[in-house]
């Protein structure tokens, strides 16, 4: 857990009972719709979006809250998926993609999810392995955001990256012309 800075008081006491039921949430955010998973059973709703319960998640690495601005990823592994959930990953580009992981608890009495869940870690999505059985297995490698940080934004300032990224703008028109042109500085002309 991030701390109890980002939680409200319900999670925080559903943490410090003497009986918790902690639930994983993970929102695996792709353009034909978000993968949403949770690791108990049945369907949950959270922030208006319903969560399918896959049982357990296979695995998730520890989140490192670090000062220095370094790299933390982490390894999701999604098992148990269905098919049309692991369809998603296999058909669409992930790397990029945007990634959350929710730490949440249910009241045990009435099993309903108590509080809002805590973002557990938020990232974007690296690489991906899957495993495909009865059942999909997906394990996601989620960066932080200060992974980009060390990658080289490969960049040029002239008139065709100008037109790439914004049609139709002319301030990068003249760039090729000024490289080869003589500035005289001063003095007479």
């Amino acid at each position: 857990m991030t701390g109890s800075r980002d939680a409200d008081t319900d999670t925080i006491t559903a943490s410090q009972q003497d009986v918790i039921e902690p639930v994983l949430m993970a929102n695996l955010e792709f353009d034909s719709g978000d993968l949403l998973a949770h690791s108990s059973l049945g369907n949950l709703v959270f922030d208006g979006q319903t969560y399918l319960g896959v049982g357990k998640f296979g695995g998730i690495t520890a989140a490192e809250e670090n000062s220095d601005l370094s790299r933390s990823p982490i390894s999701l592994t999604l098992s148990n998926i269905p098919g049309d959930m692991g369809a998603i990953v296999l058909g669409e580009h992930y790397q990029g993609r945007r990634a959350t992981i929710y730490l949440g608890y249910f009241d045990p009495a009435t099993g309903l999810l108590v509080g809002d869940p805590v973002i557990l870690y938020r990232g974007r999505m690296d690489a991906a392995r899957i495993r495909q059985g009865q059942t999909f297995v997906v394990t996601v490698s989620i960066e932080n955001r200060f992974a980009a940080w060390d990658k080289p934004k490969v960049r040029r300032y002239n008139n065709a990256d100008q037109q790439s990224r914004h049609p139709g703008d002319k301030g990068c028109q003249y760039v090729e012309q000024a490289v080869e042109k003589e500035i005289v500085w001063g003095g007479k002309g």
